[in-house]
């Protein structure tokens, strides 16, 4: 291809019976003066659109830095703390265990939205300082709290996270704790996010199981985790994505494929816990049809620390109320 400025345009393209040329005779400078030059309008709006376009990109790059430098001082200055979500029995509403969530006090904007600052923690290369520092947290504040036999907590974790042989190291101190209360630890990790086909991260997946973690693949349902994806890399838990649920009822299809995950589940050798239950009647049928776990606001919101140790000892259920549109929305990516 010639594209000097000065000569004509010539090119060429393949095509089954070989290749094929075009030339074009006028020079560049002939074609840019009968087009953008003659047409002022034109060029301008070229060229408007142009800095719009960069200035944009400047402006997501800008917020990006300071979104991430924000982060880092936000676990430096203790700005995240933890919420605790229940997950119980379908049949009878025990607490069986529980999922630990991230939550952000900025300074100035105040309570950050999970669904926002997770990812962007992930872009700004933060989300496993981040979760070193939930652990710690989660660590320390459960020592307070008297927990039943076979309790177990829930810690959602990157997946590039679990391909580093230090997350073994993370998780020794709670496990410590938890192994004291006669509770297991799980890792939850997103079908979002394929785990990293190497030789490191069976290592560490294999350190983990021999210390008695377990590890659960969170978001079922809305990934591409086949059987075998979930038989190589073992998982104990299966936590199905929120829409399942509210499908109930208005969704033959997703109403089907929940139905049917029960025996793919007893074959795989897996438990499965239902995220997204609202109403009594969604924690009918899942009891109904089999389902072991729930989780959802119908029986208790993410709290903290003082409030779930409050309902767990007592029985509280007066969170036993239909989340609002916007909170179940936040709720299908909260961590």
């Amino acid at each position: 291809m010639d594209d000097s400025i000065g000569q004509g345009l010539s090119f060429s393209l393949p095509a089954p019976s070989g290749q094929f040329s075009i030339v074009m005779q006028e020079s560049w400078l002939s074609v840019l003066e009968g087009s953008l030059l003659r047409r002022p309008d034109t060029l301008l709006l070229a060229v408007l659109a142009g800095l719009v376009l960069a200035w944009s990109l400047l402006r997501r790059e800008v917020a990006r830095n300071s979104t991430g430098w924000e982060i880092a001082q936000g676990i430096r200055n203790r700005e995240f703390f933890t919420h605790y979500q229940p997950i119980v029995t379908a049949e009878h509403g025990e607490c069986v265990g529980v999922e630990v969530l991230a939550r952000w006090r900025h300074p100035v904007q105040g309570a950050i939205r999970s669904d926002l600052f997770i990812p962007a923690a992930e872009d700004a290369g933060l989300i496993v300082p981040l979760t070193r520092y939930l652990i710690r947290r989660v660590t320390k504040e459960l020592k307070q709290v008297a927990l039943p036999p076979g309790f177990f907590v829930g810690i959602n974790i990157a997946a590039e996270h679990l391909g580093m042989p230090d997350l073994v190291e993370d998780c020794k101190i709670l496990l410590a704790v938890l192994r004291e209360k006669k509770a297991v630890l799980v890792l939850e990790v997103s079908e979002r996010f394929p785990l990293p086909e190497h030789q490191v991260t069976h290592r560490v997946v294999q350190d983990l199981r021999q210390m008695g973690v377990k590890l659960a693949l969170d978001d079922f349902g809305i990934g591409h985790a086949d059987r075998n994806y979930l038989r190589r890399w073992g998982f104990d838990y299966l936590k199905v994505e929120k829409g399942y649920v509210s499908a109930l009822g208005k969704d033959s299809f997703k109403t089907n494929i929940l139905d049917g995950l029960l025996q793919t589940s007893h074959q795989l050798g897996v438990q499965v816990i239902v995220k997204g239950v609202e109403t009594q009647g969604q924690q009918n049928y899942l009891s109904v049809k089999g389902f072991e776990f729930l989780q959802g606001f119908y029986f208790g919101k993410p709290m903290t620390l003082n409030h779930f140790r409050q309902w767990l000892y007592s029985g509280i259920t007066q969170d036993r109320v239909p989340a609002t549109a916007g909170v179940g929305r936040a709720e299908a990516t909260d961590r």
